[in-house]
């Protein structure tokens, strides 16, 4: 386990240096220390430090004491009390990182932090990571290897400082997703295609969802293998974002053709106007595509959606998915609110 705190004068700095990340100055030499989150009694600092920054970053996507708990509490590998480091100068809390890692494809391992600091002491940044790396390489360490290990970060397109510091770490863009809105003014009409029916998702369909679900993610870029093992499935179908009601699947006899798993989280926060609603998990089989099949589940699950009273529908695609699927959403109506961005760095352990 990796110690709970740790003295770092060696990141002091001095202002005299002129040193720049982005438009930060360094400050004076001052005491920076890290200690691991102790009990869930810290998890309203953790909420107070996350708001900070995000509201110093514009971020509106709303966070609650409730989410961050339900997050923690899930942790297994590394557990919440070593994956949460706090970041700290004469003892009072200036940021903090969650730390995890999960396996993309066999071959490659990503470690990776998500990270939040104070606007104003955000020339202390490039310390944390350093931090970051450094428990993650000692839990690389006791890993099995794998050909390819990376540190991970990401960054919405609002987290202008977190993006330079993360490029002055020597961490590279890897990848960009969309995140796109469709306004549910007038939700379109698609005819399913021929030979194909939808029908109402009962429980003895929930395993076969789930292994097309499987297949869909074994093809992106950005995949979490570990979420796909057999003994994760009753995890699965136990969360309660996966409710049927609102599904749409395609069935050719008892073979499922294509999927939308649309859902409306009655206790998110409006973002606009009205409910917000999602169409996530888009995923035709490769033998039914080309015929419309596609645009015809999104489109009845917009209509189904547009009856509940929602305003506005999201998804989120990767801006260089393979089978075009970002053009066939714009095409469809859905436009683009904000990127995220997928930052690596190569492990030398």
């Amino acid at each position: 386990m990796v110690s709970c705190r740790r003295e770092c004068d060696n990141y002091g700095m001095k202002r005299d240096t002129g040193f720049l990340i982005g438009n930060l100055m360094q400050p004076e030499i001052r005491k920076l220390t890290f200690r691991n989150l102790l009990t869930e009694q810290d998890y309203p600092l953790l909420l107070e430090l996350n708001l900070r920054s995000r509201q110093a970053d514009h971020m509106p996507e709303p966070v609650t004491l409730e989410a961050i708990a339900q997050v923690l509490t899930n942790m297994d590998e590394p557990t919440q009390e070593q994956g949460v480091i706090f970041a700290a100068l004469a003892g009072t809390p200036i940021g903090y990182s969650r730390l995890g890692w999960y396996s993309s494809r066999p071959a490659t391992r990503l470690y990776f932090q998500i990270s939040f600091m104070v606007p104003e002491e955000r020339a202390f940044w490039p310390a944390l990571i350093a931090e970051n790396e450094r428990r993650l390489g000692q839990f690389a360490a006791e890993h099995p290897p794998v050909p390819e290990r990376y540190f991970q970060a990401w960054a919405s397109d609002r987290q202008k400082d977190w993006m330079a510091v993360l490029e002055s770490s020597g961490y590279q863009v890897v990848r960009r997703f969309n995140n796109m809105l469709y306004p549910l003014g007038q939700a379109p009409a698609m005819p399913l295609p021929a030979g194909l029916e939808i029908r109402p998702v009962l429980p003895m369909h929930m395993r076969k969802i789930w292994e097309a679900q499987k297949e869909m993610n074994a093809g992106l870029f950005e995949n979490v293998a570990e979420d796909w093992l057999d003994e994760k499935y009753p995890a699965w179908l136990a969360n309660p974002e996966n409710n049927p009601r609102f599904w749409q699947v395609a069935w050719d006899g008892d073979q499922l053709a294509g999927m939308v798993l649309a859902r409306l989280d009655e206790k998110e926060a409006k973002k606009q106007h009205g409910k917000h609603g999602h169409t996530e998990h888009i995923y035709v089989r490769p033998q039914y595509r080309g015929r419309g099949l596609a645009s015809a589940l999104i489109a009845r699950s917009l209509q189904m959606l547009q009856e509940q009273g929602v305003s506005e529908a999201e998804l989120g695609v990767d801006a260089e998915n393979e089978s075009a699927a970002f053009h066939l959403y714009e095409r469809l109506g859905y436009k683009t609110f904000s990127v995220d961005t997928w930052f690596r760095k190569a492990m030398n352990i």
